[in-house]
Order: C-alpha cells, then sequence, then structure tokens
C-alpha cells in the first residue's frame, strides 16, 4: 500500500526501517526501565507483539503524513521539499502525538502490568519517532536518496 501511496519502493523501505529501528529501541528501554527502576523480570510474552502493533500502526500514519506532503513538492528541489513538508506538517504530527502520548500514558496508573508495559513501549516509541526519527533521520535518508526516493515510477 504504501508503495501505491507514496509512488515509490525506496521511501517505504526506510520508512518501514525507521519503524523497526524505533520499535527494537523502545522494547530496550522498557526492558531497562522495567528492570532497573521496578525490579520486574522483564516484558511479559504479548507486550513485544501488541506494542509492535500499535507503534507501526502509527508510526506509519505520521510517515505518511510527512512524506504525503513531500511528495507534493517533488518539482522542487529535494532538500526545499523535505525542508516545506516538515514546516506544514510538524505541528499536524506533534500535535497527534501528543494526544495519543496522554492517552497512553493514562493507562500507566491501571496497575495492570501488560497495560503498563504496553503504555511504556508505545510512549517512548512515539515520543523517539516524533522527536528524533521523523525530523533527524527521514530528512537524512530524503537527502541522501535525492532523486532515488522516487524509483522507480517517477525520477527528476
Amino acid at each position: 500500500i504504501l508503495i501505491i501511496l507514496l509512488r515509490s519502493i525506496v521511501m517505504p523501505i526506510y520508512l518501514t526501517l525507521s519503524l523497526i529501528l524505533t520499535y527494537f529501541t523502545s522494547i530496550g528501554l522498557t526492558e531497562w526501565i522495567l528492570k532497573t527502576f521496578f525490579g520486574y523480570d522483564g516484558v511479559s510474552w504479548a507486550v513485544p507483539f501488541f506494542s509492535f502493533v500499535i507503534l507501526v500502526t502509527l508510526g506509519i500514519d505520521y510517515s505518511i503524513f510527512l512524506m504525503d506532503r513531500f511528495n507534493e513538492w517533488k518539482g522542487e528541489h529535494v532538500q526545499a521539499s523535505m525542508i516545506s513538508a516538515m514546516r506544514n506538517m510538524g505541528s499536524v504530527i506533534i500535535s497527534a502525538v501528543a494526544i495519543l502520548a496522554g492517552t497512553f500514558a493514562a493507562m500507566l496508573p491501571s496497575g495492570v502490568l501488560s497495560l503498563v508495559e504496553i503504555a511504556t513501549v508505545v510512549l517512548i516509541g512515539l515520543l523517539l519517532y516524533a522527536f528524533v526519527v521523523l525530523p533527524l533521520f527521514i530528512p537524512v535518508m530524503v537527502r541522501i536518496f535525492g532523486k532515488w526516493n522516487w524509483w522507480p515510477f517517477r525520477m527528476k
């Protein structure tokens, strides 16, 4: 679906890789927090699956917001297009992350261990993706690939 939506094979690959990197970082940080500060043995068996589904689904939505806007300016220079896309979509993405972070943070005082663990993974992942990966990693990848971002559909 991403290939059709973004009219590219390259962009979906690095977007997916960025989400996988964010997921594993979030799981690792959650594991470290639970062991170090709360004395738990680690995350329960269901947490990786459910947090993966939630985090990847939300993260790809934010990526689509940004990259669809980036594609609107594909006639311009790649760097200018990404700056314009980030300028116009940054507030939308940050607002959505703030709302969802508040929603998942509401699960933390529930006392249900698996909910606390899933909420922690998703919170870390959302914040990491919105404030580190989307503003830093994705523009670097866009800049590296340049006109090849739209391969094989359109390259100018």
